[in-house]
């Protein structure tokens, strides 16, 4: 669990921070970290959601966690690579564990740091458009990223 919060604090790290960001912005990044191997672990222990993990050198690499909330609710909810594996295929090997297991032809969403525009820009890739009018209660500013289904 501690290679987890580890590798979360890495990942939040090199994207989640601005130097311009309150004490309570800071605060809520922070908390990422703290939460991230509980909340592994309950997706590894969920029906409504699944864990992928990738390691690189015996090393973890990165991970995705992708939840079911509802049958016409899917999310990537949780993406986390290691910024030593940035540019490696870790993430788009991520990307697509969770969404196969979500259904690649089904509506996906999920929810990007407002200001990580190497994380938009890698999110479109995979056919997410920002939502512009979507709000989220965020003390960080994100954006609601969504995917089509299969038509």
């Amino acid at each position: 669990m501690n290679e987890i919060s580890a590798l979360t604090e890495r990942a939040t790290a090199a994207t989640f921070y601005r130097d311009e960001m309150t004490p309570d912005q800071m605060a809520a990044n922070r908390r990422i970290v703290d939460i991230s191997a509980a909340c592994c672990l309950e997706a590894a222990e969920s029906p409504n959601q699944r864990l992928a993990a990738a390691f690189a050198h015996d090393r973890l690499a990165g991970y995705v966690i992708a939840t079911r909330h509802a049958p016409d609710d899917l999310e990537l909810d949780w993406l986390m690579v290691d910024p030593a594996q940035h540019g490696s295929g870790v993430s788009g090997l991520l990307m697509q564990a969770g969404m196969a297991w979500l259904g690649a032809d089904q509506p996906i969403w999920l929810n990007v740091i407002s200001y990580n525009a190497r994380a938009i820009a890698f999110y479109e890739k995979f056919g997410f458009k920002v939502e512009p009018l979507a709000t989220t209660p965020h003390v960080v500013p994100h954006s609601i990223m969504r995917r089509a289904g299969a038509a």
